[in-house]
């Protein structure tokens, strides 16, 4: 007679066979079942499954994302935040929706659009941006020698005048001709704050040279 302890050990958790169940359907291919199998210890937080998971399919997603966003680097890194998703939306896959490999991709493209998106709203701005400046070089070359030196006296007391975080920011921007990235870097600085601050600075300048011309 078997002991119970080797019987207890013998007995899969309810949720394995569930995980096993639901990844045997005929419709899925034996790659694919076997996806299904490691997606499904994932969800039950099995880290080496995961691991094994992310060494079969990390250079299908990344070959996706780089075609998507033509930049290796963005694609490394939206891929480690597929993956990242992938872990914690486990338990949400549902074989008799897709294989594995298609619910994986769905996450990794929604992700790439995001980026492509971010990148859309990143270059508007930046436009913007280097239309004010260009406006302003525009109107201060455009004068006369000693108007110009007149102005650039003008734009330097309205710089002055500026929070200090403003003035950095523009001067770093509008003297140097640095990116706003850079200037983020340079300043340890969030770059959503040091693009409201040249905005700021630049909207501070348009109303100087506007009282300047009367």
């Amino acid at each position: 007679m078997r002991r119970r302890g080797q019987d207890e050990q013998r007995v899969e958790p309810a949720q394995h066979q569930k995980a096993r169940s639901e990844v045997s359907g005929e419709s899925l291919s034996p790659e694919a079942l076997e996806d299904a199998r490691l997606l499904a210890a994932a969800a039950e937080g099995d880290h080496g499954c995961f691991a094994a998971l992310y060494r079969r399919r990390s250079g299908l997603i990344y070959s996706l994302l780089v075609r998507m966003l033509v930049n290796e680097m963005e694609a490394q890194e939206v891929m480690q935040d597929a993956f990242v998703q992938i872990w914690r939306r486990a338990h949400q896959y549902n074989p008799a929706r897709s294989s594995p490999a298609a619910w994986m991709i769905m996450i990794a493209r929604g992700l790439g659009m995001d980026r492509l998106r971010a990148r859309s709203r990143q270059s508007t701005g930046r436009a913007a941006y280097e239309r004010e400046i260009a406006s302003l070089e525009v109107e201060i070359n455009g004068a006369r020698q000693a108007e110009r030196d007149e102005l650039a006296g003008v734009c330097s007391q309205a710089l002055n005048q500026l929070p200090a975080e403003q003035a950095r920011a523009l001067q770093l921007a509008f003297i140097r001709g640095w990116t706003h990235e850079e200037i983020a870097g340079a300043l340890g600085e969030p770059l959503g704050t040091v693009k409201a601050r040249i905005r700021r600075g630049l909207l501070a300048l348009r109303k100087t040279l506007k009282a300047y011309h009367g």
